[in-house]
């Protein structure tokens, strides 16, 4: 588990770093710099440049956050559902043959599993495909996942950026797992319940397998790299939290190509965080 939570360490910091730099470009330009932006000059061209990516960033963001809030309310509305104890479990039950189990709800998250899958697997696995959507419940990962997706679709296509999503998702399952396995003590009810879904046609991420049945030691991000990202992340949060309580500004003028550097040497250490990350998360050849 302690591998899992640096990779995840690794990509909520790469999402944090750009949500608290679009924050302050766009605090910064509106505050400080408004008047600067109607000067006709080098400095004030890249100062509008700046300006305008931050604020498709921060469309997009809003865009994706209601698209993605909008189709999560109307597909629980459209969703039949009972609510019974399984296991002394209270869980929500969706009609249909298929194999399916999920948790969803954003602020109140719950564990759904269909009637197929309460009629075709067994008691051991069944505990297991609950105690995994119990701790996305716990965790609240569909709403760790909404953000992750917003942040995502914000920046895409850049790396490591377009993949946070996907790999917020692996993370979370693999994280799911590991508490199932330790639920029951024994990895073998998970792995049962992996065969039945892989039997119906409903599809197991090649890492989880990976990492159900691996018996060398989890790759994970050095932590060297970690503890530069998170200083990164602590100089912006500094930064921020100064320009909004202490009303102080950095008044460095910095030449024209600098300005736009700095940005994205800061975003360095997170993004080759997140991309070590993605590669630990690959399964074994």
């Amino acid at each position: 588990m302690a591998e899992l939570r640096r990779l995840e360490l690794a990509l909520a910091v790469l999402g944090l770093t750009v949500a608290m730099l679009a924050f302050i470009v766009a605090f910064d330009a509106i505050r400080y710099h408004g008047r600067d932006l109607l000067a006709l000059n080098a400095h004030s061209v890249v100062l509008i440049a700046i300006g305008l990516v931050d604020a498709v960033i921060i469309v997009r963001a809003g865009m994706s956050l209601a698209r993605q809030v909008r189709a999560h309310r109307a597909f629980l509305r459209r969703l039949p559902v009972r609510e019974v104890l399984v296991r002394g479990q209270r869980v929500r039950v969706f009609p249909g043959r298929v194999l399916g189990a999920f948790c969803a709800g954003l602020l109140r998250p719950a564990v759904y599993v269909s009637d197929g899958t309460l009629r075709a697997v067994g008691d051991a696995e069944l505990h297991a495909i609950l105690a995994h959507e119990d701790r996305h419940r716990i965790r609240r990962d569909p709403l760790r996942l909404l953000l992750a997706r917003m942040l995502s679709d914000a920046i895409r296509p850049l790396p490591p950026f377009a993949a946070l999503a996907e790999r917020q998702a692996a993370i979370a399952d693999l994280v799911a797992d590991a508490a199932a396995v330790d639920a029951l003590g024994d990895a073998t009810p998970l792995a049962a319940a992996f065969v039945h879904f892989d039997e119906r046609g409903v599809g197991v991420a090649p890492e989880r397998v990976d990492r159900l049945v691996r018996d060398a030691p989890a790759e994970t991000v050095p932590s060297a790299l970690l503890v530069a990202a998170a200083v990164a992340l602590v100089g912006i949060a500094a930064l921020v939290t100064v320009m909004l309580l202490g009303g102080w500004h950095p008044d460095l003028v910095l030449p024209v190509v600098i300005e736009p550097a700095v940005l994205i040497t800061v975003c360095v250490p997170a993004c080759l965080a997140a991309h070590r990350a993605g590669i630990c998360l690959r399964p074994s050849p």
